[in-house]
């Protein structure tokens, strides 16, 4: 007989990554890895977010850049990837350039870098970086998604919707995680819509009118189907 320990150990998420498809993982630092291609993608690292705010009066810890920065070298230096792709918003506006330009030159110098162009991706950004609007690994085409997407049998990978899945006990206990959402949005063609990378985009609830495949929350060192 199930004791409430066994249990409760059966409704825990699994110790390692899991493959989100055949291949490809899903890092619970909010990353995608497909060690075969040699790929690794993240999306809305939004660079500079408490800088920017706090240029402009916010009373904000200046905690976040640093943490991206190291969480990045850290997955790098984990899955040794031959290209990370940055899936747009690699900053967060105005008034980041120079630091984000900066954290890419640091980088580089342990990857080679892949940069999609995101809707906060200002304009001194492209002086100092190559941007392209998307970027094609296999049958795996990356763009930000905040244009139409593009017409792509396989699976087109963004970002820009910053998802998160709630959890309520009924109590008033509710947790809120970041989220990969996968769907089907046509016969031929998949959207996998990458977490925020951020410690700031919170994220919300994600809708849309295509069927829904899977759903992948990231917690603290795990990530589960929900």
């Amino acid at each position: 007989m199930p004791n409430a320990l066994s249990e409760s150990r059966a409704c825990l998420p699994p110790p390692h990554p899991p493959e989100v498809a055949k291949g490809v993982i899903l890092d619970a630092r909010h990353a995608l890895v497909h060690a075969e291609q040699g790929w690794m993608a993240i999306a809305d690292v939004h660079f500079g977010y408490e800088a920017r705010r706090r240029r402009a009066g916010a009373l904000l810890p200046d905690w976040g850049m640093p943490q991206c920065e190291r969480v990045l070298h850290e997955l790098v230096r984990d899955h040794q990837p031959k290209r990370l792709i940055l899936v747009g918003d690699i900053m967060d506006g105005s008034g980041t350039v120079e630091e984000t330009l900066e954290l890419l030159k640091r980088l580089t110098e342990s990857v080679k870098i892949i940069c999609v162009l995101g809707n906060h991706d200002r304009a001194g950004l492209k002086r100092g970086m190559s941007m392209i609007p998307s970027h094609r690994e296999g049958e795996f085409l990356f763009e930000h998604g905040h244009l139409p997407l593009s017409d792509h049998e396989g699976v087109i990978v963004t970002g820009h919707e910053h998802p998160a899945t709630h959890f309520r006990d009924g109590a008033g206990l509710r947790l809120k995680l970041p989220t990969m959402v996968q769907e089907q949005i046509s016969a031929k063609t998949q959207r996998w819509i990458l977490p925020a990378f951020s410690p700031w985009a919170a994220g919300g609830e994600y809708t849309s009118e295509h069927k829904r495949l899977q759903t992948w929350a990231c917690g603290k060192g795990r990530v589960w189907r929900v």
